[in-house]
Parts: structure tokens; sequence; C-alpha cells
């Protein structure tokens, strides 16, 4: 792990993994803020996947998981809605070590980048069917529109941008973020493929 940084906390019921494209709608005033000074600092935040209808020891914050995606802002736009939208991207995962809160309501943690190691199992003859999965999937137009941050020769960036294409639960996306070995990753996503009948 790398030192300690301090990073807005944007929790929310749904989660994005690096190197995976998240658009969102932002109307509260305290994100707007966020998102404001984001841009103007080149800096990003971090997206936090919340458990639902918990709080942490009766405390003012809501219950979360403490593994995360640090997220950069990539384009944004005023929708038709009159809200701003936004889309962000992952770029890695991030361990959240303390948490509070500014007066406009906005949380704020300590942060450590966690650094993950990465292999190339393409070669290997037990995941080839999620190798040619990615590549199928991320070789449509539509799926190429979206610039998706694809690394074939890293299990690792296969493993994420593919459980971001298909229709994972957030709990499953966050438990392939969490798991630390890429061979635990592609085992647990060939198992969450096996469920939705692949």
């Amino acid at each position: 792990m790398t030192k300690d940084m301090t990073s807005p906390l944007f929790p929310l019921s749904i989660n994005v993994l690096p190197g995976a494209l998240l658009p969102l709608q932002i109307f509260e005033p305290r994100y707007i803020d966020m998102v404001t000074q984001c841009l103007g600092n080149s800096e990003g935040f971090c997206i936090v996947l919340t458990k639902e209808g918990e709080y942490l020891d009766h405390s003012e914050f809501p219950a979360h998981h403490d593994i995360a995606t640090y997220v950069e802002i990539v384009d944004f736009n005023q929708l038709d809605n009159g809200l701003l939208g936004i889309t962000v991207q992952g770029k890695y995962k991030i361990k959240i070590e303390d948490i509070w809160k500014q007066t406009d309501e906005l949380l704020l943690g300590r942060i450590q980048k966690i650094s993950e190691q990465d292999d190339n199992l393409s070669e290997d003859p037990g995941y080839s069917d999620l190798w040619n999965m990615v590549q199928e999937i991320t070789n449509h137009p539509e799926i190429q529109k979206l610039n998706l941050d694809l690394d074939l020769k890293s299990s690792r960036s296969v493993c994420y941008i593919l459980a971001s294409v298909l229709p994972l639960r957030p709990q499953e996306k966050q438990t392939i973020l969490e798991l630390e070995n890429n061979q635990d990753k592609l085992d647990y996503l060939k198992s969450v493929i096996k469920r939705l009948g692949g």
C-alpha cells in the first residue's frame, strides 16, 4: 500500500470497478461542490458501496464497505432534466481507514491506494472462455464507444471489465473487488457467469 491520502467519499447503492465507467446524475449541493472542486483541482473521489439500511454503530454514517474504488471524472454535461451529468472511470482499488463529515455534510475519508498484483492467465485453458468472452463483448460497436480501459494481458483488467459489462449485482462486483488474488477473482467470476447461464 502507499501513503494515506484524503479524498471525498460518494456512498452509493451501486459501485464501479477499476477501468470501467459509471454515469451519474448529481443534484445535491454538497456533491455539485465536490464535482466542481475535483474538476478544478484535477482530482478524483471514491465511490463506496453502502450496506442497505445499516449505520455504523448507530452513528450518522451509513454502513459501507471499507474497500472501494477511486474514480476520476472523464465527462460532464448539463442533462435535459437540468441536473449535472458526469461520467466517472474507476482508476484503482482503495481501503478506507477513517471517515468524517465536512460542515456541508460531504463525507471525507483517509484512504490508502491498494497496489494489486497482476499476471497474465490468458494462456491458461481454464480461463480461455473468459478471455474469449471479454474480446467478443468489447468488440461490439456499442461497447467500443465506451472506450473502456481493457488490457488483455492483465488478468485483473479482464476480470474487472468483464464483470462491469455483464449484469452483475453490486455485491458481486464488490466481492470481485475485495478478492486479492486474480485467480480467485476469475474463479468467482466464472461461478457468477454460470449462474447467469453463460
